[in-house]
């Protein structure tokens, strides 16, 4: 997965981050040695602690969230795509998913490749976005509980389910229990890195300047924006004020930052999507912003309410050994009331959001076209009388053919000159041919249950076959166009220049087939019938000369093995759309009785 790749791109960065800000303030120390006792500080055994925790807390919450994206993945993916009816289930659904896999980052990141796909819009995903921010404070919760004793029988535990198990959810289990051992012990190791600045000057002083909350604030979003996981940059903070460096309105400021630099990671998961995906992205910016902004100047407040809510006044007392034991548990309450009051402050206002993002990034006018298909001549009224409806069924399928005759063309046009944001479109408007084709098999299912007579009965039979051959069309199109159109895009190849022109005359005549098929059935038409059945003589030619091409050229290397592979899928897909043609053309020719030639 993409977050994973970006989790360990950013690790390293941020390590070079930390070991900057620590070496900033060891040489700040020395310039200041010169009227006080100086310190001796063990750096390289105190560094290898703290980067060598970092990585393993960032591995083990990518073992974690593999484990997890295995045992219950599946589950996952549905509720994200079923589960956003409105906004409040949208924003459950986000908080669930996102308290499970323990990661606002993957949430945020799936859901954007979902809005490319077309299987949501920006409006079903931004209830779950917001809350996915909340989901992720769970992780904040777990870490400020004393669990690192736990930590390494955690980690042999799972080991020994991995070495195991033969299973692949069993030895997913395994990385899932392993990973939360590694994510402990990884803290555990950054705390005991970190307790000798605890009587380091400089460092104190430079936590000191955290107490400002946009200094917290900016530290926070760069931190985070550079390892990609505003868990980790959530636990540090703990583990900071758990060994008394941060005071809590400092760790709140810190968190907020944390909030804010997530949401890099769902603007990187947008390059190369569609625009309504950059749309989605930006919701998710604008929330986490607005909920930092809905906060900042309350930062007190919410520090004595977090106190309040742990049961402990902490700031009667201000030694650092109470500090030390309570504000881990108050960063995280803190955490988890500032964004759920967000949530509900601004879950009402998504709409707004909606219209903040596509005044950003402006709605184009092909997107415009891309709308639902909606059964214009399908009157339930006239189900009691048969003829009519089926007429109505009839012009119905005239509209069907239209609408897939500019699809067809579309989709066709990008073999020459793929693009990834007309592609991510076309899958949008598929989806939608299925809806639509599932209204007519609805209406179908509803005039079967009469009573037809004889001539009406053979009616019904000859549009319902036609009605599910366009299922097995659209299927078609999507398992061996769209998804090969992908493909090649990703694997940045193009046909060859004989192949493109090859396959440009199949597609003319493949289309010509389509129109002519649909066109016989809504018209009655038996000449247009065998007009499809005449061109199958062309077809063939076009597809013996497109192998003999691939048999002239070929060569044994992995790279034109591929070419190879997608350009005999694109065939296979127009031969398959011809025998269908012929399938429903043969449908009038029987009604007709007319002969049917091979």
């Amino acid at each position: 997965m993409n977050v994973f790749i970006l989790k360990q791109l950013g690790s390293a960065r941020a390590l070079y981050f930390v070991g900057f800000m620590l070496l900033l303030g060891f040489f700040t120390g020395q310039a200041q040695a010169d009227t006080a006792a100086e310190v001796q500080l063990d750096w390289f055994v105190m560094l290898m602690q703290l980067f060598g925790g970092l990585a393993l807390f960032l591995y083990g919450l990518e073992k974690l969230i593999k484990g997890l994206l295995v045992v219950a993945g599946d589950q996952m993916r549905n509720l994200l795509t079923t589960l956003t009816t409105n906004r409040v289930t949208a924003a459950l659904t986000g908080a669930g998913v996102t308290a499970v896999i323990q990661s606002s980052s993957v949430t945020s990141v799936l859901v954007v490749g979902f809005v490319s796909a077309g299987l949501m819009t920006a409006g079903q995903a931004a209830g779950v976005i917001m809350g996915a921010n909340l989901g992720t404070t769970v992780t904040a919760q777990i870490v400020a509980f004393k669990v690192t004793s736990f930590a390494l029988v955690m980690v042999a535990l799972g080991f020994l389910i991995q070495f195991t198990a033969q299973l692949r959810k069993k030895v997913a289990v395994g990385e899932l229990i392993m990973g939360l051992g590694l994510v402990f012990y990884g803290m555990n190791l950054m705390g005991d890195g970190m307790a000798p600045l605890r009587s380091y000057e400089p460092f104190l002083l430079l936590m000191q300047e955290m107490q400002h909350p946009l200094y917290g604030i900016l530290a926070g979003l760069i931190f985070t924006a550079l390892i990609q996981s505003s868990s980790a940059t959530i636990a540090i903070v703990i583990v900071m004020a758990g060994n008394g460096f941060l005071t809590l309105p400092a760790g709140i400021a810190l968190a907020m930052g944390a909030h804010i630099g997530t949401t890099v990671t769902a603007l990187l998961a947008t390059i190369g999507k569609s625009r309504e995906a950059l749309r989605t992205a930006l919701i998710h910016v604008f929330f986490n912003v607005m909920a930092v902004l809905l906060w900042l100047p309350f930062i007190p407040e919410l520090a004595q309410l977090a106190v309040w809510i742990s049961a402990h006044d902490a700031l009667q007392n201000g030694s650092m050994l109470d500090l030390a034991a309570n504000t881990p548990r108050e960063i995280a309450n803190a955490n988890t009331f500032m964004t759920l009051i967000a949530l509900l402050v601004f879950l009402p206002f998504i709409p707004l959001f909606l219209w903040l993002v596509n005044r950003l990034v402006p709605v184009l006018p092909e997107e415009k076209g891309v709308g639902e298909f909606k059964a214009e001549f399908l009157d339930k009224t006239l189900i009691m009388t048969p003829s009519l409806a089926m007429h109505a069924v009839n012009l119905e399928l005239e509209h069907f053919q239209k609408q897939l005759g500019l699809f067809y063309k579309r989709v066709v046009s990008m073999i020459a000159s793929p693009n990834l944001d007309k592609l991510t479109r076309e899958d949008l408007v598929i989806r939608r041919l299925r809806a639509y084709q599932g209204q007519i098999v609805s209406y179908m299912g509803q005039l079967g249950q009469g009573a037809l007579t004889a001539d009406e009965q053979k009616e019904y039979m000859k549009l319902m076959n036609v009605v599910n051959n366009l299922e097995s069309l659209v299927e078609v199109v999507q398992s061996h166009l769209l998804l090969v159109l992908h493909e090649m895009i990703e694997e940045g190849i193009k046909p060859s220049e004989t192949m493109l022109n090859l396959v440009g005359q199949l597609t003319s005549e493949v289309g010509k087939a389509l129109d002519n098929a649909l066109q016989s059935i809504h018209q009655h038409n038996s000449e247009t019938a065998m007009a499809v059945i005449a061109i199958k003589p062309t077809i063939d030619h076009l597809i013996q000369e497109a192998l003999a091409h691939q048999v002239k050229r070929f060569q044994p290397n992995e790279e034109r093995l591929k070419v190879f592979r997608y350009e005999m899928q694109l065939v296979d897909g127009f031969k398959q759309l011809h025998t269908l043609s012929k399938r429903i053309a043969r449908l009038q020719l029987a009604e007709d009785q007319a002969p049917v030639t091979k």
